[in-house]
């Protein structure tokens, strides 16, 4: 069966957080920047409002403690896991995570699992 959390937390991610926090945010700051191009600030302000919409309605469907909807991982968690990889690595992560303090505490805690760092390195 299918959590309807897990769901919704996809289809927010789906729809309004994967554009705005890696193809604008993330694309912006570390690919543009890293390959000698011009930062488009206008866009990268522009996209943390929608990114900071789209997490704080992920938090309010989080229920679980470690992970975002149990104590054990779910695919709820590997979705997010490579956003906040790159999302993590800008200028812009502390302004659009303000608000969410159990994704903080999430990300701080998931971000440490070594089967995460691994993937991830």
């Amino acid at each position: 069966m299918k959590s309807p959390r897990r769901l919704q937390i996809m289809g927010i991610m789906d729809s309004h957080l994967y554009a705005a926090a890696i193809e604008l945010i993330t694309i912006e700051r570390l690919i543009m920047a890293g390959h000698g191009g011009q930062t488009n600030e206008d866009k990268v302000k522009a996209a943390v409002a929608p990114v900071n919409t789209a997490l704080e309605a992920i938090e309010s469907l989080t229920v679980g403690r470690p992970y975002l909807l149990d104590h054990e991982l779910s695919i709820a968690d590997f979705y997010l896991i490579p956003v906040f990889t790159y999302l993590s690595q800008t200028l812009e992560y502390e302004a659009t995570i303000a608000k969410t303090s159990s994704l903080r505490t999430w990300w701080n805690e998931v971000s440490q699992l070594p089967s995460v760092k691994k993937v991830c390195a």
